[in-house]
């Protein structure tokens, strides 16, 4: 009889303690776990919203190609540091370089020409001195020839010297006229080919005004035909792709951040928590890839659904494109 009173005891003691949990789980229901945030906004309280967008910079230069054709090679990739003037992407497809190369080869055969012309002017010239010095000479000669021969001109008159003395004066004084007469032609003719020469050589100047100019434009034609970076600063975005025409993607064929600490986070809030949004309204910025402490920004500016939260940043790990949860508190 004890034995059956001890088991009715603990029944009943075992009876009470699941009444009484019962009872306690009725007052307080178990709580379901929190939900899972989907893309829009995740509602922590009744006044709190946290959003998540991805970061952006707030600065942004848009780089576009100057030269038709199509894209050749990207030579950045988005999330490289570049410098102003750096290449970004060759356009190809123009024949630019064979241009270029072709005007250079005009130019050097312009300026080999031009050598050969200025050496021709140097051997004219020196040509020219000899000539004008034997002609001078020549002049010289026939002079004191002719002095000799007018004295013995006007002995023989007066009988005071013999024929053959002044026939050989008559002999030299020619001879002399006709040697000066070739020299004074040949010093003409040295110099009309140093005139010829030095023409030569203007013309050929202006051949090579042309072919340089024509050379500075393949140049310039080619440059135009590579995408430089205008600024410093990083890549961000890159549209297009090789082998299609450049200049469909407009100015947006390159995109450089230059300045990495001002930031913006863009939002795509539902329209509940949008009509309780409003420009100016503070916000809390987190980025949970990296387990920092939250930024202060606010609302830059409502466009439509889209909400700009802008924040400054003195965290270089903090880079565009990551994600960022903000946190508002609603009124």
């Amino acid at each position: 009889m004890r034995g059956k009173w001890a088991l009715f005891a603990v029944a009943a003691v075992l009876a009470g303690v699941a009444g009484g949990l019962l009872s306690l789980w009725h007052r307080h229901p178990a709580q379901s776990p929190p939900p899972i945030r989907a893309a829009g906004a995740a509602v922590l309280s009744a006044n709190q919203v946290t959003l998540s967008g991805p970061i952006r910079p707030q600065h942004v230069v848009g780089v576009g190609a100057q030269a038709g054709g199509v894209i050749d090679a990207f030579l950045v990739d988005v999330g490289q540091q570049v410098y102003q003037g750096q290449v970004l992407a060759r356009i190809g497809g123009l024949g630019l370089e064979s241009s270029r190369e072709a005007a250079s080869s005009a130019v050097e055969h312009a300026q080999e020409r031009i050598s050969r012309a200025e050496a021709a002017v140097a051997a004219a010239r020196l040509e020219q001195s000899r000539a004008d010095a034997e002609a001078q000479r020549a002049r010289f000669n026939m002079d004191r020839a002719e002095a000799a021969h007018s004295r013995q001109q006007l002995l023989f008159s007066q009988g005071a010297t013999p024929r053959l003395v002044f026939d050989k004066a008559q002999s030299e004084y020619d001879s002399a006229r006709a040697e000066s007469a070739v020299m004074d032609k040949a010093a003409r003719a040295t110099a009309d080919r140093v005139q010829a020469a030095l023409q030569e050589v203007a013309s050929l100047q202006k051949i090579l005004a042309g072919e340089s100019q024509r050379l500075e434009e393949s140049q310039a034609a080619l440059e135009a035909a590579d995408v430089q970076s205008p600024v410093d600063g990083l890549l961000v975005g890159r549209s297009g792709e090789i082998g299609k025409p450049a200049q469909e993607f407009g100015e947006n064929l390159f995109q450089i951040a230059t300045d990495t600490y001002a930031l913006e986070v863009a939002l795509e809030p539902q329209p509940p928590v949008l009509q309780r949004l409003r420009p100016g309204q503070p916000a809390l910025v987190l980025v949970p890839d990296l387990g920092i402490p939250g930024i202060t920004g606010d609302i830059k500016e409502i466009k439509g659904t889209q909400v700009l939260v802008e924040f400054n940043s003195t965290i270089p790990a903090i880079r565009p494109g990551m994600v960022a949860d903000v946190r508002f508190k609603l009124d």
